[in-house]
Formats: C-alpha cells, structure tokens, sequence
C-alpha cells in the first residue's frame, strides 16, 4: 500500500455500499441457533400463557395459574388440576458491536479488515430489521466509542453504521493489537446492553484478556453472543518471496527478518497464527459461546451465510 491515505478513499467503507446490503438480505433472517454452539434453546421463546399463543405443554396446575387454562380432561383422568402452557416469541434487539481499531487496518487482499467488519455489521443490521427486530449498536476505536440505543427504524441502522464509518475515518494507520481496548469497552457493554438481546462481536478476538472474557461471560449470562473473529490471509500464510522484514506496527522499534524460501519459517509463521487461533476458541469453549472466523478478503453475505449465521 504505497498510496498515503489521503489518496486511498477507497480503504474506507463507504455508507452507500453499507446500505445496498439490504437489497441483498430481503429473503434472509438470523438464525435462530447458528449450529455453532449456540447456548440459547429453540426459539427465543417464554413459557406464558394466554390467548392466541402457541401451546407448549400440559403440566400440573401451580398456584397462580389462570384457571381459564386449566384442562379439564387431563384433570379428570389423573384427579389432579392440570394447565395447559403456552409460548410466545419475545422480540431480541440486536446489538452490533464493531471494532475499528488501528489493529483492523490492515488488508492484504481486497480490503481492510476495518472494511469487513462494517460489511458485516451492516448485513446483520439489515437482516435484523427485515425481521421487524430492533437494531442497536456500539463501535468503538482505540480512544472513542459510540452507543446508538436498538430501535426498530432504518434511520436506526444508518446512524449506527454512520457512527462507525466516523471511528473507521480516524484511522490513518495499522497498528499492534491492544487486548485491553476490548477490555474496556466490554466492561462498558455489561452497563449499556438490557438483557435479552443478541449481540455479535466483530474484529479481531485473538488476544482477549481474561477480564474480557469475564465480561463476555456475564453477558451471556442473559443475551446471546456470537463471536466473529477477521483475518486477513497474510495473517496466516507467509508468502514466499524471500526475504522479508516485518513489523508489529508502525511505531515497533525492531524489524523481524524472515527468510520466507524456507519451509521451516513458513510452518513456524503458521503455527503462530494457529496457535493463537486455537487459544482463542477454547476461551470461547470455556464459556459455551460460538466463535467463528472470516477473512477480509471473503465475501461477506457468503460467509455469514456459510457459517449459518443466518440464513
């Protein structure tokens, strides 16, 4: 990337593009389990009861039932008062939740991991509102964030993927990955987010602190939460060209020189990278939570679609 900013507009998302995503996702909905490992059971629904609701199952009748559901025929046969239960869905607001740190811009193909991670936002935001659920989001740098409160409103999804294009503006430069930026923003999360929402956390989750994921935990506690991890390719294969110097940001003071002819250097280069990855998903494991990965240069709607994160 020889060009300075300045003369790469196209490194930045673009809000129309973000937009025409919803022409895309008309026949599309989130899924309900993502067959990942998805901690919320069937269909977002309540055990409640009255009229017009789906019935779920017939059971002894507890104080503070309605007698309007009692059923008289279970009842008769077993002597004792039995109920019939119903379900009904709850609305689940969707929360995105966006990183455009110095880490994301970066792309060796196609785009910036920055880039994708809005493609993404904004196709889940569609998807959601679509569905008549009511989108929110949270997008966040290294020294802003920005909370738009879920409403069920296209003026909605526009300001919250406005709000992240203005955090992806800020940036000029890549930069190393600071695992407390989440840090901090999750513990913000945990104060903002009502329960009962679906949140996806989208950008680079390698590197979490293990107070990041107490905070994701406590989360899950009561919202469901779907982790997406971006990669770029270079990330995990060291091409072969030589020799190479690399960095591990703009203001890393030492270079790392690899010989990339050598079949050794690059197996230990993509043994980092899985290791890394490996670490990160049994985090997740831990916590019973999905964690998926896609890489800048896929496309998007394919890729969510692939992993059946919706469908």
């Amino acid at each position: 990337m020889s060009q300075t900013v300045e003369q790469a507009t196209s490194l930045y998302s673009q809000l129309e593009a973000l937009v025409a995503f919803r022409f895309h996702v008309k026949q599309k909905k989130l899924s309900q389990q993502n067959n990942l490992m998805a901690t919320s059971g069937g269909n977002h629904h309540a055990q409640r009861k009255g009229h017009g609701m789906t019935f779920s199952e017939v059971r002894q009748y507890q104080p503070g039932d309605d007698i309007r559901h009692i059923d008289w025929r279970v009842t008769a046969r077993t002597q004792k008062a039995h109920t019939k239960v119903f379900i009904e869905e709850h609305e689940r607001p969707v929360i995105l939740v966006t990183e455009q740190t110095p880490a994301l811009f970066f792309g060796s193909q196609v785009r910036l991991k920055a880039a994708q991670a809005l493609n993404l936002s904004a196709i889940l935001a569609w998807t959601a509102l679509h569905q008549n659920e009511r989108v929110g989001g949270f997008s966040f740098n290294e020294t802003h964030q920005a909370w738009v409160k879920p409403k069920r409103s296209q003026q909605t999804v526009l300001q919250t993927l406005q709000q992240a294009i203005q955090m992806q503006n800020q940036l000029t430069r890549p930069g190393q990955s600071n695992p407390l930026t989440w840090q901090s923003h999750l513990k913000h999360l945990t104060q903002v987010v009502k329960p009962g929402s679906k949140l996806f956390l989208i950008g680079d989750l390698l590197q979490l602190t293990d107070q990041s994921m107490a905070y994701i935990r406590k989360l899950s506690r009561h919202n469901d939460v779907v982790a997406i991890h971006l990669f770029d390719p270079l990330e995990k294969q060291l091409p072969k060209l030589g020799w190479l110097s690399l960095t591990l940001g703009v203001k890393a003071d030492k270079l790392l020189k690899l010989d990339s002819f050598r079949s050794e250097t690059r197996d230990s280069y993509a043994q980092l990278y899985a290791t890394q990855w490996q670490a990160a998903q049994t985090q997740f494991k831990q916590i019973k939570l999905p964690l998926i990965e896609i890489g800048c240069h896929e496309n998007p709607l394919e890729s969510l679609l692939r992993h059946k994160v919706i469908v």
